[in-house]
């Protein structure tokens, strides 16, 4: 090809890249991936507290922290949560590699990379019960809505090597007691037995032949689900699908004695615990690994009405044949998990005041060079002991660092001078009358903890 013809075709694919609606022109302001957010500075507060909560519950409850890669294997997603799921089938965000196989997807969900870290390093030797927890994000290409992110972001709890009922029992209370601690009081925990593998042969039998009669009123993916996995069906959020369920014959009625007694079991010590739950026959989770008792969490005062389509707070299950499903040897497992943006979304809902100092209460200002220096000095002394301090450190005259610590409304300023430099002291000044002293450095940080009323370190 002539030159002029390759620059013709060069230009040519380089405006095609341009109208391309994937790839953004150099004058196109830049935003965050759709359904994913950025967290800004006056939202850490919340995660924070989230986050802190989470793990003095989960360190007080003896689970020790485990984290997994964000990125895993296709296949252990497609033999754990099921090939028919939507996980699988609507929602893995797919990696491309260079080689082609094997394929890797983001993760998806938090329990499947759990088992499979517990089966790679081992853990099955530990004294058991092993409970392990975990927290970070995840990923589904879902369609963004209220409540629904393609990254979101999770912790949750498992425990491997304990069959008995009141392993389940624990986990909801644990989760119950770390709700409570978060200061959150409107919500129910929904429940429900899947019974054994075994009890679910003769019910879909039963549901396929109860939805057969009603297949005019599904949506299109529970027409399809009915043939692939009809307990998909049941967890359908659709408001004519939910009822044609609403009919449906119960799996509750149809579990083996043994599965019945366990789930009795289970209720017996949640009542015990006062742990607000209600019996919700047509739950049954949109993963395949569940077996016996299964629950979620939902924003509502216990004994209301359900308002529709409810977006859960967090989840559970018990999934006793994962381990081997995954290559493992058999172990009893059981786990649960909370959506972090929908407990946010919670406390924020119900008007939960944080306690949190959000705002610096101290304010370090200097003049001259020298005295940057020995700014810088006094920082590391406030960092140290925790006091939080706003600081403007390039700016040379007095004057606007004081007007900056009266917009950030603190209630000292400390203020580094080259004679104070020279002396080892600061001037310690009221920001709101204006009366100010001479502290030596090394009583700062107790002064400072005296006036701001924090507790000595």
């Amino acid at each position: 090809m002539p030159t002029s013809s390759k620059k013709k075709a060069a230009a040519q694919t380089f405006r095609a890249q341009q109208k391309s609606p994937h790839i953004r022109s150099s004058g196109t302001t830049p935003s965050a991936p759709r359904g994913m957010h950025d967290i800004l500075p006056p939202d850490q507060k919340y995660w924070e507290y989230v986050l802190e909560i989470a793990m003095q519950v989960m360190r007080g409850w003896d689970f020790q922290r485990l984290d997994t890669p964000m990125i895993e294997e296709a296949g252990l997603f497609i033999r754990s949560v099921g090939a028919e799921s939507d996980i699988v089938t609507k929602e893995l965000f797919e990696l491309k590699s260079r080689g082609g196989s094997p394929a890797y997807v983001l993760r998806a969900e938090g329990t499947a990379p759990i088992v499979r870290a517990f089966i790679e390093h081992g853990l099955r030797s530990w004294p058991k019960p092993i409970k392990l927890c975990y927290a970070g994000p995840f990923f589904r290409y879902d369609r963004p809505q209220a409540g629904r992110y393609r990254q979101f972001h999770q912790f949750g709890m498992e425990v491997f090597g304990s069959a008995a009922p009141v392993t389940d029992a624990q986990l909801m209370y644990v989760q119950h007691v770390l709700l409570r601690q978060l200061g959150l009081e409107e919500y129910v925990f929904l429940l429900n037995t899947l019974g054994d593998q075994a009890d679910r042969t003769a019910y879909i039998r039963a549901l396929k032949e109860h939805y057969r009669r009603h297949v005019r009123k599904l949506c299109r993916d529970c027409k399809a689900r009915l043939k692939t996995n009809p307990l998909r069906v049941l967890d359908c959020k659709e408001e004519k699908c939910q009822q044609v369920a609403y009919t449906a014959p119960r799996l509750l009625d149809t579990v083996s004695d043994e599965a019945q007694a366990h789930f009795t079991q289970v209720r017996t010590l949640l009542d015990e615990l006062k742990v607000p739950y209600e019996i919700a026959p047509g739950l049954v989770r949109g993963l395949d690994y569940y077996v016996r008792t299964v629950w979620e969490v939902v924003p509502r005062r216990p004994g209301d009405p359900p308002t529709g389509s409810q977006t859960s707070l967090g989840a559970g299950g018990r999934y006793d044949h994962l381990v081997k499903a995954l290559g493992g040897k058999d172990v009893p497992a059981a786990g649960g998990a909370f959506g972090i943006e929908r407990l946010i979304d919670a406390i924020r809902r119900e008007g939960i005041d944080l306690q949190l100092t959000d705002t610096p209460s101290v304010f370090v200002a200097q003049l001259g060079a020298q005295a940057k220096v020995g700014a810088l000095r006094v920082m590391r002394l406030l960092q140290e002991a925790q006091i939080r301090f706003a600081e403007s450190i390039d700016r040379d005259g007095i004057q606007p660092q004081l007007k900056l610590a009266e917009r950030l409304n603190v209630a000292w300023v400390v203020v580094v001078g080259q004679k104070e430099v020279i002396d080892g002291t600061v001037i310690l000044r009221n920001a709101e009358s204006g009366m100010q002293e001479v502290v030596r450095q090394e009583d700062l940080v107790t002064e400072l903890r005296r006036r701001l009323n924090v507790p000595q370190g």
